[in-house]
């Protein structure tokens, strides 16, 4: 009986100890794949920054030094975009448990991100910054000209603005990229839809004392040109009772025109450095016969205000 006993004990240890390893195994074969598929996106973007680089190369080569610095700008920015959203992932659970509106450390994160970009490249210059501190924390709609690739890394320079951008929907879509803008607290547009949508989402944000951010020309100038603009963001404001403040990006055009950016390889000139200007605040005026039409009219003219004669 008791060599009986200590058999069923031999042949028992044998099978707890392929158990345990086939248990061992599984855990290590799971981690070995949530690894490569956490690494991938991060394995095919890094591809970007690659063939910039080697395009930026090739350009300098040719004596196209324009072409060359374009590429090698995407390369810098695609390159510091790699290790810095690591940063903001890891930073996620706290910034979504505690920090849902606001977003500071995202916000930090793309901020760093922009400025060590355009530090090798080109100087930027912020008048009336001071501005932004007289709204004291409240919400607002902020609006700017929009004539170049480089006009969001103008505003990444405004310190007390918690850039929240409402940018098209099929942007979101981009493995990493598209994750890193929902982390921020970027505003999804979908074209198909209307507006509608943006500006109830927009809406919650100026509620919670948030500011937001609007390209109300629609689009890039392809002239420098100021557009026309859309209604949407005077819209919110008048709605929600609160400024819109109007911003002009000097240089960014001449720096990097519209039509030549990433995707036709790049291009920056030597044209000089960026300026960015605030200006006053543009409150609604309910005695105006149209509130809306009212602040968009003084608001696209503080903007123009900034801009050279042409």
């Amino acid at each position: 009986m008791m060599m009986m006993l200590r058999a069923s004990r031999v042949v028992a240890r044998p099978a707890l100890h392929n158990a345990a390893v086939r248990r061992t195994s599984t855990r290590s074969r799971a981690r070995t794949y949530a690894f490569r598929a956490a690494a991938a996106p991060y394995a095919l973007l890094g591809l970007v920054p690659i063939t910039s680089s080697t395009l930026a190369a090739y350009h300098l080569a040719g004596g196209r030094e324009d072409e060359a610095r374009g590429c090698a700008f995407f390369a810098a920015t695609g390159f510091l975009s790699l290790p810095l959203s690591l940063v903001m992932f890891a930073a996620a659970p706290f910034t979504l448990l505690f920090d849902g509106d606001r977003r500071r450390a995202p916000d930090w994160v793309q901020k760093a991100w922009g400025r060590l970009t355009t530090r090798c490249f080109y100087e930027t210059t912020v008048e009336g910054a001071e501005k932004l501190a007289a709204l004291e924390g409240a919400g607002a709609v902020f609006v700017s000209n929009h004539c170049s690739w480089l006009d969001i890394y103008a505003l990444f320079e405004l310190d007390a603005l918690p850039l929240k951008i409402v940018a098209k929907r099929e942007i979101f879509y981009i493995p990493l990229c598209g994750w890193v803008m929902h982390l921020i607290g970027h505003i999804p547009l979908d074209r198909s839809k209307g507006g509608a949508g943006v500006l109830a989402r927009c809406g919650e944000l100026l509620d919670r004392d948030q500011p937001v951010f609007f390209f109300p020309e629609g689009t890039r100038s392809a002239d420098g040109r100021l557009q026309a603009f859309k209604p949407g963001a005077f819209v919110l404001a008048a709605r929600k009772d609160v400024p819109v403040v109007p911003i002009t990006i000097l240089g960014t055009a001449a720096l990097m025109p519209p039509g030549n950016e990433f995707w036709q390889g790049g291009r920056l000139t030597k044209a000089g450095g960026v300026t960015v200007v605030v200006h006053d605040p543009v409150y609604p005026d309910r005695a105006a016969q149209d509130v809306v039409l009212d602040l968009s009219t003084r608001a696209r003219a503080a903007i123009a205000g900034g801009l050279p004669e042409r």
